[in-house]
């Protein structure tokens, strides 16, 4: 099933996957990719793989994303719609807690929350669908959710932060505020989410006559299954 959770050897392996080295230089490591998925997932509209795995993958005109295989293709495209899939199912309508998957460092003997990558996927997940966003920045009580993504997740939040050290002092409060700020942003947008069409699920098993789950339409080995996109 697609929306299986991942065990944790498969997110560690997939984690793993993203990391390794040849990989486009801004693809997302796990804490990103949550945080992009989360903005995907409570965000205004819904919006097609085709329209969101390119930026997952950080793919340029000078830096595509390619695969060792086609067998390798389709089991990571697996493993992120299922992790996909699952948050879906973490942010239904009624569930009221949020657990973000973000880093963590010691400090002075203390466990301290690292959100950055996590705010930084919500932001580039805002980013793909600005114009939809946008009539949440139109009110300061309601932009105010997204405090916490913008300050640790755009240049400009990230210079504040530099320049007020009162802002840096409340970073664990503001960490802690993350799961309190989505369930409220998921509230405010799901009178338009409830309109909007149902977004069919792929199965993570492609065969090459399939339709890609990416969501273009083709067949799998006319679009993601393609030569130019292998080794």
């Amino acid at each position: 099933m697609i929306d299986h959770p991942l065990t944790d050897a498969e997110f560690d392996q997939l984690d793993s996957f993203l990391m390794a080295e040849g990989r486009p230089r801004t693809i997302m490591d796990i804490a990103m990719l949550d945080g992009f998925f989360t903005a995907l997932l409570i965000g205004p509209n819904t919006l097609l793989p085709s329209q969101w795995l390119p930026v997952v993958w950080g793919e340029t005109k000078d830096e595509p994303m390619v695969f060792e295989s086609s067998a390798q293709m389709e089991h990571i495209i697996g493993l992120i719609m299922r992790l996909y899939g699952a948050r879906t199912e973490d942010l239904q309508e009624g569930v009221d807690l949020y657990d973000p998957v973000i880093y963590t460092r010691e400090e002075d003997g203390k466990t301290v929350s690292v959100i950055d990558e996590w705010c930084t996927g919500f932001m580039r997940g805002v980013q793909l669908d600005a114009k939809g966003w946008d009539p949440l920045f139109q009110s300061d009580e309601d932009a105010a959710l997204l405090m916490p993504m913008i300050l640790y997740g755009t240049e400009s939040g990230v210079e504040q932060l530099k320049q007020n050290e009162s802002l840096r002092e409340r970073h664990q409060n503001i960490a802690d505020a993350l799961g309190i700020c989505v369930i409220g942003i998921r509230d405010y947008w799901l009178p338009q989410r409830k309109e909007a069409a149902t977004f069919r699920r792929a199965e993570p098993k492609v065969g090459r006559n399939d339709l890609c789950p990416c969501g273009s339409g083709k067949k799998f080995k006319k679009c993601c299954g393609s030569p130019e996109r292998l080794h």
